[in-house]
């Protein structure tokens, strides 16, 4: 089993938590303290609940107690629950990492996601859900299939440079993307192919996964 889906506590949508469940994939569900009480309410339970925590409702945990579902108190208030849960999969040795619940409810919480997500990008494979779009860093380069007018987006974390694109609107060659100086918002496909390259530097890619939960 090397897949594991992380619910964090931010904005969730049953919608696309029974997508994973309905995709078969094999996986352990981590759900981040909070996170527990939308998974309730939902009649889902996770393999572990991880935090400090402090955010799920007494009814809920006990709840899950009964149900047998592995508690990770962690007191550690220099680590998010969502580093948390990242550290514990890694600990696991679980490689393909999915996430949702990522963005919402707080600002400053969705932005350390962010500087998380880049902390730990390079050891394990990480990929985030929302309803919309399907969210990775590349440092390398990736390629896929997409739907021709759809969206893609850019993000640099913080700077990546010799960026290359094929298959896009607004296309880059060997250009340069930086946090505070230029991003790559709202690029549209203009082909079924898109393939885009960094030489250095993370870049974080937005494309939509129109319903499909892939690896």
């Amino acid at each position: 089993m090397n897949n594991c889906l992380i619910i964090c506590n931010g904005e969730l949508s049953k919608r696309l938590l029974d997508k994973f469940l309905d995709a078969s994939l094999s996986h352990s569900i981590v759900a981040c303290d909070g996170a527990s009480d939308f998974l309730y309410k939902c009649k889902i339970t996770p393999d572990y609940i991880i935090g400090d925590l402090d955010s799920i409702h007494p009814k809920t945990l006990s709840y899950f107690k009964s149900k047998k579902v592995s508690i990770k108190k962690i007191h550690d208030q220099n680590l998010t629950d969502f580093e948390k849960a990242m550290r514990f999969a890694i600990s696991k040795k679980l490689k393909n990492i999915f996430v949702t619940g990522f963005s919402g409810k707080r600002l400053d919480h969705t932005i350390a996601n962010l500087s998380i997500l880049k902390k730990y990008c390079k050891k394990v494979h990480i990929k985030i859900y929302d309803d919309t779009f399907e969210s990775f860093i590349i440092n390398g380069s990736t390629e896929f299939n997409y739907k021709i007018g759809a969206t893609i987006s850019l993000l640099a974390l913080t700077k990546a440079t010799g960026i290359k694109t094929q298959g896009l609107k607004w296309s880059l060659n060997r250009e340069t993307l930086e946090l505070g100086a230029r991003q790559g918002v709202s690029n549209i496909a203009n082909t079924n192919y898109v393939k885009i390259e960094v030489s250095k530097g993370d870049l974080l890619i937005f494309k939509k996964h129109f319903g499909k939960i892939n690896l």
